[in-house]
């Protein structure tokens, strides 16, 4: 039976349902805890969280492209991550600006660019083509790149915070699709900037503004 609910066209949920899935997912518990609770398969779980973590990237770039003004025609989101197929980068900038961290995906780089990034601390500010970032996170070997720091002491700071949370949260999804790695770091982006804020709330304010079904139009 298809119920009426503003956050997902034809729903076979209701909309109560919906808004207890966006709950225990701005908890942070897996598909499978989420599942268990709501008696809800995991298989339709997954589906919800899929168009959950593609609205919050939405949001994301949506803020990125007012911030630095263009009209966010770089989306890279759960749909058009799918229909561009291959391997999909491992690698990502964070760099902090009025308070708030950002992330940006890069493409594969070599061991001699990081090489070059980590001794960019030494170089005339503006210069290189990752002059922007304070860190780079590879998502192969979960390791950390800074270039704003002392070799061998690593700073208690937003990026380094940041980051253990980021690894921790991704690591907990065994067996994850890389093809989804870009979601779950904005997702863990928008946990970061919105933290003493309420997420729910927030996230059920994107929702209704914008419903879940329209993310599949993307």
């Amino acid at each position: 039976m298809v119920m009426k609910n503003k956050m997902l066209k034809r729903s076979h949920l209701s909309e109560k349902t919906c808004r207890d899935i966006i709950q225990l997912f701005c908890d942070d518990l897996t598909a499978t805890q989420i599942a268990a609770i709501t008696g809800v398969s995991r298989v339709t779980i997954n589906n919800y969280l899929k168009l959950i973590r593609t609205h919050i990237a939405r949001h994301c770039e949506d803020l990125r492209s007012a911030r630095v003004g263009t009209t966010g025609s770089g989306r890279r989101t759960l749909f058009s991550v799918k229909e561009d197929g291959g391997i999909q980068p491992a690698f990502y900038g964070f760099y902090v600006e009025n308070e708030s961290l950002y992330t940006d995906e890069l493409a594969d780089l070599s061991r001699q660019e990081i090489r070059e990034f980590q001794q960019a601390a030494w170089l005339p500010s503006g210069e290189g083509p990752l002059h922007r970032y304070a860190a780079i996170a590879d998502f192969n070997d979960w390791r950390l790149y800074r270039r704003d720091t002392v070799p061998g002491r690593q700073p208690q700071d937003g990026i380094t915070i940041f980051w253990g949370n980021t690894r921790n949260r991704l690591l907990k999804f065994r067996g994850m699709n890389k093809n989804t790695l870009y979601l779950h770091v904005k997702e863990s982006e928008f946990r970061y900037n919105y933290r003493a804020e309420d997420i729910n709330q927030l996230l059920l304010n994107i929702i209704y503004q914008y419903p879940l079904h329209l993310s599949k139009r993307v």
